[in-house]
């Protein structure tokens, strides 16, 4: 039945039956199919239906706090004795806000509906027990027990047990970068012990499968099938398709589904987008807490002052009338301290607002906004992928401005990820391929970032004259070791080059890969193979040998009539030719004489094949058993490949073990870190007196070189095994294989047994390239006051290198290193440099004032696990990064990322960021505050882990600098004026209390309460959050210490709050006392003199927001305008018409009788002057006494264009003239701060600010600045 009721799998059977579908008969109802109970492949990820969403929506609704509270306020107004507004008015806040949500989250289970539909609409082949073939299906009609047909470039629909491909192999590639990032290819096999011919129709598979129940671990699959002798063949990973995986390198394959839907692996993985709180909403959410005190405050303070101010009558109980507020009734209710009870409640409602029940719901839609806003800016959109930053995380826009450390990791975060092969060591001797190796001194610190701007423009390899000729004659008499006649070293080379070319887990195809069967389940014979059966039948020649080759004649002729029969000219296949592909995108290796198709695992790999290629030894074809190699000498060469262990991170290695084809010799090829490779060599490369010690300190001396340039570094090594060995090991391997417990540790150890006595062929170097503008990211970065570490796994003198070549290190640092074996000495290590470090006193600069000396601090992986093991370490740890302005740890594992990422914002309470680009970086992306994923190389596990998604390293500068203030800013700004505009109304009904006898009357109208926040005064505080910009992106790139506003949280503090309030209290008092002395000699009902301050209210409230507004735009204007229109013309209308909300009062005409009247003008412009005047003249102060950062480059910016305007250049203006007035002089005269300001910068403001008369006249120019 599966895993339906969701329970462990501890309890119950652990495995179940799947039935093939096709040998059930149609008779068989649905409950008595072998296959019920069992998961469509129908998804749904809604949460809601047409009938359950608005029961479900308002649960969830409820659960909130706010939302309850309101609920209890509308609650309290339906009691007669409490009640304060008329019982539909006081619920119109309440729907409103919990329709807007309603609608946002409707909207967005919209679309998570779309997107299943999308999903459920695709396409596949189902075999069809009536039509005996396979025919279209939607995914969702998939059930398990289907057998389904795929060609290549197909999406998985579902979990499928492997049981045909067209390999004759059995055999077929994955690629799973959908499911678990990792964008390489998997190799996967049909099951064992059935013979799976070309022919075999799979429709005659009639065995049941034991299946275990559904499961999220993607990397485990149990189960077996019986055949009829009962002989149970156990199913592994290695047979198993998950849902999500793209088919690659393979015309078709054919299984049968096995799980379906929401019982399918990468389902069950889908635990879907995280919640996280901002740093703001956190403060936010503490001055609500002060709300709740304040309005607890002013109900009991009321309440008091009314039970006094009853008790002053004396006689209550003998004359009611007395009280005019108090109805009829009994008399034993009206003793002051019931009344103080029951209107205790009654502020509760009056007083309800003092929280801004419409804030949360207005600052939603304001992030929403401003998350579609960076979305779509154009200068983070990468063309060439055609990807635009996406932010998966819709409440934490506003902690992209208050970053303090970011978390990076380096291959294909920093560099490119695309490897280019640069250099090689074999046999101790060097031979370089970098250009103008030998002239430049690569010792430089900065030479990588050169060539990483260079190398991109070299499309082949140069060669090296030494290696072409040692290789030119390369066969398997040389691959020979007994074979004497050839030197040594000539062998080590070759060997060398063969063992880039197999020792790897390469695809290679010589077509693209078509199916027989069309669409609709029908066969059709595919293009290619017409296009190869004809050129074979012209027996066209068009095999040529590399113009770099120096291959004998009869050597190549040789090699041309044998290679015939598989390589494919120019001509035959329709496809264009690349440099190569990672991860099933079709690529090709073409030169004069082929074109091969490489589909590699990772970079690395594709670099070396690549390498291995140009100098003529190239791999052919590769099955489980056989690889297919041409060598310059030979032609054609097949070997026999007895096994490949997979490299492991606990290894840090691969190998190969081959037979040669002709002496039967047995060879094991292992390639890896360099640490994991010299560890098991031979002991004669450990004697001094031996030959081989020297190969090795030079082999090291070279990878050192390597790593300093920024190479990433791979070793090779090689061993001959005789065949008592290797068949005493084969027999352990198997049982390891075979093993039911502890499966992958026997294995790994297994193959530790076997690698080991090694012979060191040499080492290679393989570039890996910045990123375009990571130097000047990162330095903008430090710059605006990030602390920057980057994690890495590779070995520290390429991190080291990298450093320096991304301005993440420079020369005036002082590197701190930490390497150690124990923890003792990690310990020692770390309070050894806290102390220099305290030691080193700065020095007088030229300035007279100290130099602050500058520490980087690099640690290794082994020393970062003793860092991180004990709380006493971590502090010294912390102690000691907190002194360095830049971080480096090498060789560190996943788990050690997470550690490092969740020590610095849990230890320093500092808001922290992660950025990186495969599955390796979940962890630290995950564990930070605000994860970014890349969009790279190695699959997309980053981007779905992560809360914003980006294209390319640089692009973090623009969406940290300028969208994260922006959002920050504006964020800030917004909930200040929520807080003040929601005070303001309250403190205006509290001091009306003093003139009512603390009665709980109100002055105004209480439509006008209700929408006031709801309406009124809601939509230009919305749209200011999202348009507002306190300065322009030119210059918060061109100053990136404004950044620090943020960091320190200088726009919203502690203080915010208690300043908002006193504001509130002085312009309520202002507004309120002002109408109460005008009013007081008036002949006026209470309802014109609540309608005047209700008309002044929302005046002042829509002014203190144009004050406190740095930018404009026009719909800025629009909405301010037509929001104070609407509420007068809506208090003239409403007013108009006969009706009330507060029986007996109503307010009929009081509008217009107000109006009407000069004293209502009089107390609107008097109460508005006078509550703001105070805020304009601290505003001036503050920019003329104490301006902050922001208003200091906001005035050089207005200088700066005051300056540029006046070079307005006219037909009667000489340019001798223009020369002396020049914009350089005025501004070395007038404003020095104005040179630090940066030429491009100045242009980027002409041109925002460029106006018709600075325009060319008469073909005259102004004079650049």
């Amino acid at each position: 039945m599966g895993n339906i009721l969701k329970r462990s799998n501890q309890q119950g059977p652990k495995f179940r039956t799947v039935v093939p579908n096709h040998m059930v008969e149609e008779e068989i109802k649905s409950k008595a199919h072998p296959n019920y109970g069992y998961r469509s492949n129908r998804i749904k990820t809604t949460k809601y239906s047409i009938f359950t969403f608005i029961p479900k929506n308002l649960f969830e609704q409820f659960h909130r706090f706010a939302n309850l509270y309101f609920i209890f306020v509308v609650g309290l107004n339906w009691v007669p004795e409490i009640q304060a507004f008329g019982k539909e008015i006081a619920m119109i806040p309440v729907i409103f806000v919990l329709a807007v949500t309603a609608i946002k989250d409707g909207f967005e289970d919209f679309r998570r509906y779309r997107s299943d539909k999308k999903i459920n609409g695709q396409n596949c082949r189902v075999y069809s027990r009536e039509d005996r073939r396979y025919v279209k299906h939607h995914w969702c009609d998939i059930y398990p027990g289907d057998l389904i047909h795929l060609s290549c470039n197909e999406i998985i629909p579902a979990d499928i047990l492997l049981l045909k491909s067209s390999d004759p192999n059995g055999i077929c590639h994955l690629e799973t970068s959908n499911l678990d990032g990792e964008n390489n290819l998997k190799q996967r096999q049909t099951v064992s012990g059935f013979e799976f011919s070309h022919d075999f129709e799979i429709s005659k598979f009639q065995h049941k499968l034991d299946v275990e129940l559904p499961n999220s671990e993607i990397y485990k699959f149990r189960g077996y099938v019986e055949k009829e002798s009962k002989e149970k063949i156990s199913l592994s990973t290695e047979n198993l398709l998950l849902r999500g995986c793209i088919l690659k390198n393979t015309d078709f394959i054919e299984g049968i589904v096995v799980y379906a839907g929401h019982e399918t692996k990468a389902m069950l993985n889908n635990r879907g987008p995280r919640y996280k709180r901002s740093k703001l909403e956190r403060k936010i959410n503490q001055d609500v807490i002060w709300c709740v005190i304040l309005l607890l405050f002013l109900c009991f303070f009321c309440a008091i002052g009314s039970g006094i101010w009853l008790s002053n009558f004396n006689g209550l109980t003998d004359n009611t009338n007395y009280v005019p507020f108090i109805p009829f009734g009994d008399l034993d209710k009206f003793s002051p301290v019931y009344q103080g009870f029951i209107v205790f409640w009654t502020y509760i409602i009056i007083f309800q607002t003092v929280i801004p029940l419409p804030m949360y719901v207005s600052l939603e839609l304001v992030k929403i906004a401003q998350v579609y806003f960076i979305n779509n800016d154009k200068d983070v959109y990468h063309e060439p992928s055609n990807k635009r930053l996406e932010c998966r995380a819709l409440n934490i826009t506003e902690d992209l401005g208050q970053i303090e450390y970011i978390f990076s990791d380096k291959t294909g975060t920093l560099t490119e990820n695309l490897m280019e092969f640069k250099t090689c060591t074999i046999g101790g001797v060097d031979y370089p391929h970098m250009p103008g190796d030998e002239e430049s001194d690569f010792g430089s610190r900065m030479s990588i970032a050169s060539m990483s701007r260079s190398s991109s423009i070299y499309e082949n390899l140069p060669l090296e004259p030494a290696l072409q000729r040692e290789l030119s004659n390369m066969c398997l008499r040389s691959l020979d070791s007994v074979e004497l006649t050839i030197p040594e070293h000539v062998k080590r080379v070759q060997e060398f080059f063969l063992l880039m070319a197999v020792c790897n887990t390469v695809v290679v195809s010589h077509h693209p890969h078509q199916d027989e069967m069309d669409e609709s389940g029908f066969l059709s014979q595919p293009e290619f193979l017409k296009q190869a059966a004809q050129s074979r039948e012209e027996g066209l020649d068009r095999y040529n040998r590399l113009p770099e080759a120096a291959t004998p004649p009869n050597r190549f002729s040789k090699a041309r009539g044998a290679s015939l029969a598989s390589l494919n000219s120019e001509s035959d296949y329709p496809f264009t030719s690349s440099d190569g592909s990672i991860a099933g995108s079709s690529s090709q290796i073409s030169d004069s004489s082929q074109r091969t198709r490489y589909e590699a695992e990772s970079p690395d790999e594709l670099a070396l094949v690549k390498a291995a290629s140009t100098y003529g030894c190239r791999l052919l074809q590769r099955s489980p058993e056989r690889v297919t190699v041409y060598l310059p000498g030979d032609g054609e060469v097949e070997f026999e490949v007895l096994h490949i262990l997979n490299f492991d991170s606990v290894r840090k290695r691969m190998s190969v073990i081959i037979k040669h084809p002709e002496t039967g010799e047995i060879t094991l090829y292992v390639k890896g870190a360099d640490s994991s490779v010299l560890s098991v060599l031979d002991r004669k490369f450990r004697m001094n007196d031996m030959e081989e010690k020297a190969v090795r300190v030079k082999t090291e001396e070279h990878i050192t070189d390597y790593a300093m340039k920024g190479l990433r570094t791979l070793c090779m090594a090689k061993r001959t095994l005789s065949q008592e060995v290797y068949k005493n090991w084969l027999k352990m391997h198997q049982e390891a294989e075979s093993s039911l417990e502890d499966r992958e540790i026997k294995i790994r150890d297994s193959a530790c047994r076997i690698e080991e006595e090694l012979d060191l062929l040499g080492a290679t170097g393989i570039e890996d390239r910045l990123q375009d503008g990571v130097p000047e990211t990162i330095a903008k970065l430090r710059e605006a006051g990030i602390n920057i570490w980057v994690l890495t796994g590779d070995k520290q003198e390429t991190a080291i290198e990298i450093a320096y070549a991304s301005r993440l290190f420079h020369r005036k640092q002082e590197l701190v290193t930490l390497n150690s074996n124990t923890k003792e000495e990690a310990k020692d290590l770390i309070v050894h440099h806290i102390e220099q470090i305290n030691l080193n006193r700065p020095s007088p600069s030229r300035d007279g004032l100290p130099a602050k000396e500058e520490y980087a601090l690099i640690i290794d992986g082994k020393t970062l696990a003793f860092a991180l093991h004990d709380s006493a370490s971590k502090k010294a740890f912390l102690n000691l990064t907190k002194k360095c302005n830049s971080v480096v740890c090498c060789r560190a594992t996943p788990i050690q990322k997470g550690h490092v990422v969740k020590l610095v914002k849990e230890e320093l309470k500092k808001l922290t960021l992660a950025i990186g680009d495969g599955a390796n970086d979940v962890s630290m992306i995950q564990t930070a505050d605000i994860g970014i994923g890349i969009s790279g190389q190695e699959g997309m596990q980053a981007v779905m882990s992560s809360d914003f998604a980006i294209a390319r390293f640089k692009y973090l500068e623009r969406l940290l600098l300028v969208h994260g203030h922006w959002c920050y800013n504006r964020l800030c700004k917004f909930g200040a004026f929520m807080f003040y505009k929601s005070l303001m109304s309250v403190m205006l009904l509290f001091w009306f209390q003093f003139f009512s006898g603390f009665s709980g009357s109100l002055m105004l109208d209480s439509i006008y309460m209700m929408l006031l926040h709801l309406i009124f005064t809601s939509l230009p505080p919305i749209v200011n959050g999202i348009f507002d910009k306190d300065v322009t992106a030119e210059v918060l790139l061109e100053k990136p210490e404004l950044y620090s506003v943020g960091q320190k949280g200088e726009m919203y503090t502690n203080w915010t709050f208690l300043m908002v309030l006193l504001d509130a209290i002085y312009q309520s008092a202002v507004l309120y006392f002002i109408a109460h002395l005008a009013y007081t000699e008036e002949n006026a009902g209470i309802w014109e003199y609540g309608t005047t301050i209700m008309t002044a209210l929302i005046l002042i409230i829509l002014l203190d927001l144009v004050i406190e507004t740095n930018s404009w735009i026009w719909i800025q204007w629009l909405i301010l305008i037509m929001t104070f229109l609407f509420f007068w013309v809506f208090a003239v209308v409403s007013n108009a018409i006969f009706f009330t909300w507060d029986h007996p009062s109503n307010p009929y005409w009081v509008m217009e009788n107000t109006i009407s009247t000069p004293i209502h003008s009089c107390v609107v412009i008097i109460s508005c002057v006078v509550a703001l005047l105070p805020r304009l003249c601290i505003r001036a102060i503050q920019a003329t006494v104490w301006p902050s950062a922001i208003m200091k480059v906001k005035q050089l910016e207005k200088e700066l264009t005051d300056c540029d305007q006046q070079t307005t250049i006219t037909t009667e203006t000489t340019i001798s003239e223009v020369v002396d007035r020049s914009p350089d002089s005025d501004r070395n005269g007038g404003n020095p701060q104005l040179n630090n300001l940066s030429v491009d910068y100045r242009e980027r403001v002409r041109q925002r600010h460029r106006t018709p008369s600075d325009q060319t006249v008469d073909s005259v120019r102004p004079v650049q600045t």
